[in-house]
């Protein structure tokens, strides 16, 4: 674990450029093994908390929904996170948030866990479908060949609810 010490950044801005290795457990169940994700970017100091500024980029292979196959996936994301400590964090049970409320994170004690960021900037840049290619054709729902590599031996499978319109010819 990678922490950095929010406080150092009451005095001076601080530079943040770190290569982190990811663990598969930690980042959800269409990424087979993450790589290694770079964070590079600058926390500063705001008036109440502090300001996380910069850019996630790394690769992962993921698994494609349709084909289940192995892909290589590759990102970069640019992000800001607020980070505010607990005691200013809405006290309702319920809040409704806004998409700036999105970005903040509350915290109890003033670190941050540069890996657990990492995780989660690589889990928001996964796709919510992951697809090893856009014309992906998956897998045969009869006997489960994968398409992508040609046509598997299975009949053509006919909805029976469709046979009455077989022999129906529109009148010219």
């Amino acid at each position: 674990m990678l922490r950095i010490d929010l406080t150092r950044a009451d005095v001076e801005a601080i530079c943040i450029d770190e290569r982190l290795q990811l663990s598969a457990d930690c980042c959800g169940e269409d990424v087979v093994s993450p790589g290694e994700v770079r964070l590079v970017g600058e926390v500063e100091h705001l008036e109440r908390g502090y300001l996380f500024s910069g850019e996630a980029r790394g690769q992962a292979v993921l698994r494609c929904v349709r084909c289940l196959g192995e892909f290589p996936f590759s990102f970069a994301e640019r992000f800001e996170l607020r980070l505010l400590p607990v005691a200013v964090a809405p006290q309702e049970e319920e809040t409704r948030l806004s998409s700036s409320d999105l970005d903040v994170r509350f915290y109890a004690e003033p670190w941050l866990d540069l890996v657990e960021l990492a995780a989660e900037q690589l889990q928001l840049a996964v796709p919510m479908k992951p697809l090893c290619h856009e014309d992906c054709q998956g897998l045969c729902p009869s006997c489960g060949a994968d398409l992508n590599r040609g046509r598997c031996a299975c009949p053509p499978n006919r909805d029976g609810r469709w046979n009455a319109l077989l022999g129906f010819r529109p009148r010219r």
